[in-house]
């Protein structure tokens, strides 16, 4: 009779041992997503500021809230003077976060103009106006000025689309900023 060497057998058992450790892990997987789906709610509302988004899971709430009219001034970024609104909800939202010790936000504002002015006469106007802020790219036509301050960023990009310019100004931060 033939004998089996020890070392097929060891092969064998961590093969077994591998297979049921990756068993017990899919069903870990499973019952984890029975859970959070159970114990997951989401209300979503409307009001005349904006449509709004709340997500309750075992972890936490994260709330969205658009904001359908707010203005780049607002935060700081001056509109280029006539120039024309190309978006006519601002792109703005608010996101927020909170668990049993923690409370984190921010908000995401965007607005998009054109104007016929030409691109270096609508760069020079925003040099001016911000001169703190830092020229961060300048390449095939496009200018970008970033500045950053207290937990939030803002950005002005300045571009040539279709003979007209285009300025789009964003920013990024926490809400008390925004």
């Amino acid at each position: 009779m033939p004998r089996r060497s020890p070392e097929a057998g060891g092969v064998i058992g961590i093969l077994v041992g591998l297979l049921a450790l990756g068993f017990v892990a899919l069903i870990a997987v499973f019952v984890f997503g029975i859970f959070v789906a159970r114990n997951i709610h989401v209300e979503r509302t409307q009001s005349t500021r904006g449509e709004s988004v709340r997500v309750v899971t075992p972890v936490g709430t994260v709330q969205v809230r658009a904001h359908e009219r707010l203005d780049p001034k607002s935060v700081g970024i001056p509109v280029y003077p006539g120039a024309f609104r190309e978006d006519h909800d601002g792109h703005a939202a608010s996101f927020e976060f909170d668990s049993d010790s923690t409370h984190t936000g921010f908000t995401v504002l965007g607005a998009e103009y054109s104007t016929s002015d030409s691109i270096d006469k609508v760069r020079d106007f925003y040099s001016k106006e911000l001169p703190h802020w830092i020229v961060s790219k300048r390449r095939h036509g496009r200018f970008r000025m970033e500045y950053t301050e207290g937990g939030y960023k803002r950005f002005v990009v300045i571009d040539e689309k279709h003979g007209r310019t285009h300025i789009a100004l964003a920013s990024v931060g926490e809400p008390a900023a925004n």
